[in-house]
């Protein structure tokens, strides 16, 4: 037990300094690019605090692997590490590394979602004085998205508001609204005029289109980004359920190189533990961030195959 404390302490220890460090350099860099902005000197300060914060939740894996560089260094240094493995079997040793890699796949899976909250609180900041109002809702079905985009929301008076709806496949505008002239009731928005722009054609058209929206309920959302896609299909759930395998075994195996009997020594260097790392997340990067339509399941399911093998092997060993 107190040699797992000891690992917990000395990691919490890496994990603290990391993110410190990453934090002091990511916010003097956005504290230097906000400076330009006409914002007061402590809404610059919240500002580029929220950013640090942003770009970190965009990170979390290589946060992972820096920390880990961190914590085998430490433990490295004063040759701890071979008395860890001289009395720490390699079952005990995945007890350790399980909670870990545990809160860093959680972190992984929601980053999408904190990175929105805090860019919700972003803009909540900088237009807290501004008059005019803006939402935007997302809705995403496979590889296609609908952005709709409200200008100066007000239901009170809807002459200045102005409405844009872009639907996406696979990062291509296929097809996008424009109207200025709204009306809405019963839960419905009317354009009473729009331009459509269809397959490289823009049209203007004088007719109604009717639109199901919520105003409502969107105007008393303090979020200027709300998320309405259905989340809870089979689809989803089986492509998060391999990420989740995919996320738990590649941190895993990743923290297994650096414990490896190969790279006890003082002398031996973690080059090839940091390569290897790096090249892991790369390409954890490259398959599930693609923009293949009709083998993206396939490859990310080979990814999950070929990290388990990988992982199993690298354990068999030690």
């Amino acid at each position: 037990m107190k040699i797992i404390k000891l690992l917990y302490v000395k990691y919490v220890l890496s994990f603290v300094i990391c993110i410190l460090s990453s934090f002091i350099v990511f916010f003097i860099f956005s504290l230097i690019s906000n400076l330009g902005e006409e914002y007061s000197f402590i809404t610059i300060l919240k500002l580029s605090v929220l950013n640090s914060f942003q770009i970190l939740t965009y990170i979390p894996l290589f946060v992972f692997l820096f920390s880990i560089i961190l914590f085998s260094t430490f433990l490295k240094s004063r040759n701890e590490i071979i008395i860890i493995k001289s009395y720490l079997s390699i079952n005990k040793l995945m007890i350790v590394i399980i909670p870990i890699v545990l809160i860093f796949t959680i972190f992984e899976i929601n980053k999408k979602n904190m990175a929105l909250f805090l860019e919700n609180n972003k803009l909540n900041l900088i237009q807290t004085n501004s008059v005019s109002k803006a939402k935007i809702l997302i809705n995403k079905v496979g590889n296609k998205k609908t952005y709709t985009v409200f200008k100066n929301l007000d239901l009170n008076n809807l002459e200045d508001t102005e409405y844009r709806s872009y639907n996406i496949n696979n990062r291509v505008i296929n097809k996008a609204d424009f109207s200025a002239e709204l009306t809405y009731s019963n839960n419905t928005i009317i354009l009473n005029n729009y331009t459509q722009y269809n397959t490289n054609i823009i049209k203007d058209y004088e007719t109604e289109k009717k639109i199901k929206i919520n105003l409502a309920n969107l105007v008393l959302n303090n979020s200027l980004v709300k998320d309405i896609s259905l989340k809870n299909n089979i689809q989803l759930n089986l492509k998060l359920f391999n990420f989740l395998i995919f996320l738990l075994l590649v941190l895993s195996y990743i923290f297994l190189n650096f414990f490896s009997v190969n790279f006890l020594s003082s002398k031996q260097s973690y080059k090839i533990p940091i390569f290897i790392g790096l090249s892991m997340l790369m390409y954890a990067f490259l398959i599930f961030n693609n923009s293949f339509s009709s083998f993206k399941q396939v490859f990310e399911i080979l990814a999950s195959i070929l990290v388990t093998i990988l992982f199993l092997k690298t354990y068999a060993n030690e």
